[in-house]
């Protein structure tokens, strides 16, 4: 398993000279090669003045160091022999490696704050420094023991961190499956006056998002519902569930989440309640049914340490098979008491182990944590007339960003020749545009609202105000002139956000036009985009066109992929500013490429065209 070194790299043997340096860690071997791992172990103890409960005075560790150090990992373990077995905060769960190696699973979180730490001024890990890095990790070691011994770990103001759950189930029918619930701040109301209850919830599909499950409705014991899933509607699934609320974080002191009916028995009971009454509740519900049966143990929570719950926290736990209440019960009585007893001695035994499934928040607030569009824009309703280059990656960035109501209108197909510049790819040709994107933006978020289109806007009047009725923003990115004409004509009583978007020539330039109104002021907007498509056509003429193949007359507008994606994400930048304003006067923007002999220098607001004869052809 471990091989006698047979040349230590410089870099470690200068890490070595430093951690030799550190105060009450004594180095007992190494650094050595792991034969399976490839990286270099060093064994070393950390003596404190005195013990506590799960700590003794003297500990051992393993330093595992990637070859590449000073760059790559640098990761603490306990040691299989004399090492810590408790999971503390800031630990992965501390089992027993396997197969079996000098080091326990529970790998240290050293290079995150703890105890009250904030990253800026206490956490950087001095990655490329050979002489102070592997000091520094062992020095960080000893300052999470300290905290640890003292219960501190997690300090107030820190954010909640959840117990270590144990590995996720292995069975083959359910293993690359994911439930999802959508708790927040507002569905807490829901819950409050329920710790200790339980009941049943109804599980779906959730459409074109590949092995997740969506929690659609929880449910007392008496059907009340309790609270709603609020993304799309799911699609049927043939499976059984419940629920249990329990008052408070489901904890195996120090700080992990119970791995066997036993365990659970043991953390529930120190809350006051009792884990075999509800087994005992939902049994009929599973006994001698094929289909899979999920109970989901939920807690409230509070985002940092010290401040009030005002979340549910949920596991998902998949529930054993369950034989049918016939025959003799081996050494029981065939009623009801001998059936518990059996199914309590069998399927729910103590060191039976707990099979959880992965389970995650898909709150839209919890998804767009990195990056969301202000509420008013979230939640405007947007029709998008167009999903070809521009319109498809300016859908797919307002859906990231937060918006939650599209509809798209088009008509073509997407043919190979749209792929260099398209969301789509080669296996969607021949397909509706509107049905990809369609598909690509329930993919990218649970909670979308997508309705299809496949058809050219009506010429009627009040055919067409009765098919935009339902969207508050209409979004033009089709550069058609009959769109824009139809929508003149057209009148909406309550006024809408219009936005039309499109690209100059070869992608350099991106027409920016918007306002609040009635109906689409069609003449001012070709007023003052005529004098920049005569430009265009000049710089196009004089060029030579792009022809898609032999037979074809039609010229290609040029545009890469990279030009579509900037110009799409100044339209997410104008369409905050038009919701913002909400002028009615119409606002005409052009945003111009910049650039010079050092290359590109980013995007300028033009005000007239410039004279062709001054550009380079």
């Amino acid at each position: 398993m471990i091989s006698a070194t047979v040349f230590l790299p410089p870099a470690i043997q200068r890490g070595l000279r430093g951690l030799r340096s550190v105060a009450a860690c004594a180095v007992e071997y190494g650094p050595r090669l792991h034969a399976t791992s490839k990286r270099w172990t060093i064994a070393f103890s950390i003596q404190r003045n005195a013990g506590a409960r799960y700590l003794g005075a003297i500990t051992r560790w393993c330093a595992l160091i990637d070859a590449s150090y000073p760059f790559g990992d640098v990761a603490i373990h306990p040691a299989t022999e004399g090492g810590i077995m408790a999971t503390f905060p800031h630990q992965l769960r501390n089992t027993p490696s396997n197969p079996p190696q000098p080091w326990r699973e529970g790998k240290l979180c050293l290079d995150s704050p703890f105890g009250g730490e904030r990253r800026l001024t206490a956490v950087r890990d001095p990655v490329g420094d050979a002489d102070s890095r592997l000091r520094w990790h062992v020095e960080r070691a000893q300052l999470w023991l300290e905290h640890a011994a003292n219960d501190q770990l997690l300090a107030s103001g820190d954010p909640f961190e959840l117990p270590a759950t144990p590995p996720l189930t292995r069975v083959p029918e359910w293993e690359r499956h994911r439930v999802v619930h959508d708790e927040s701040a507002s569905s807490f109301e829901a819950w409050r006056g329920q710790e200790g209850a339980f009941g049943t919830i109804v599980l779906g599909a959730v459409t074109d998002i590949e092995n997740a499950i969506g929690v659609g409705r929880f449910a007392a014991r008496n059907d009340e519902t309790v609270r709603e899933w609020m993304g799309r509607k799911l699609a049927k699934m043939d499976l059984t569930g419940f629920w249990w609320l329990l008052p408070s974080p489901i904890v195996l002191p120090p700080w992990e989440s119970p791995a066997t009916w036993g365990q659970l028995r043991r953390a529930v009971k120190a809350q006051g309640l009792n884990v075999d009454d509800v087994i005992r509740w939902l049994l009929p519900s599973v006994r001698g049914s094929r289909k899979s049966s999920f109970l989901l143990i939920g807690y409230p929570i509070a985002l940092r340490v010290g401040e009030p719950t005002s979340e549910v926290h949920w596991n998902t736990l998949l529930l054993p098979g369950v034989p049918e209440a016939t025959g003799q019960p081996r050494g029981f009585r065939p009623n009801a008491r001998g059936w518990w007893a059996r199914d309590r001695i069998e399927s729910f035994a103590d060191k039976v182990s707990l099979q959880y499934l992965s389970t995650e928040n898909w709150n839209p607030d919890r998804l767009q944590a990195r990056g969301r569009l202000p509420n008013v824009v979230c939640n405007l309703r947007i029709a998008l007339l167009g999903v070809g280059a521009l319109g498809s990656v300016l859908a797919e960035m307002l859906v990231r960003a937060g918006v939650r109501d599209i509809g798209l209108f088009d008509k073509d197909l997407i043919a190979a020749g749209n792929i260099c510049r398209h969301t789509a790819t080669f296996s969607d040709v021949g397909e509706l545009k509107v049905t990809f994107v369609a598909q690509r933006l329930r993919q990218v978020s649970p909670a979308v609202r997508v309705t299809e289109f496949p058809e050219d806007l009506p010429t009627s009047q009040s055919v067409l105000v009765a098919k935009l009725d339902d969207f508050d923003t209409i979004i033009d990115c089709t550069s058609s002139d009959e769109v824009l004409m139809l929508l003149a004509r057209a009148w909406w009583s309550i006024p809408r956000i219009f936005a039309s978007f499109s690209m100059g020539y070869a992608g350099k330039r991106l027409f920016s036009f918007g306002m609040s109104g009635h109906r689409f002021p069609y003449n001012d907007f070709t007023d003052r985009l005529r004098p920049w498509l005569e430009h265009d056509a000049k710089i196009w003429a004089a060029r030579e066109e792009v022809l898609e193949g032999a037979g074809c007359w039609s010229p290609l507008f040029p545009a890469r992929h990279d030009d579509v994606v900037m110009a799409a994400a100044t339209c997410v930048k104008e369409l905050e500013t038009l919701v913002a304003k909400r002028t009615i006067m119409p606002r005409f923007r052009v945003f111009s490429q910049e650039s010079s002999d050092d290359g590109f220098q980013g995007f300028r607001l033009e005000t007239a065209p410039p004279a062709v004869e001054a550009m380079a052809l």
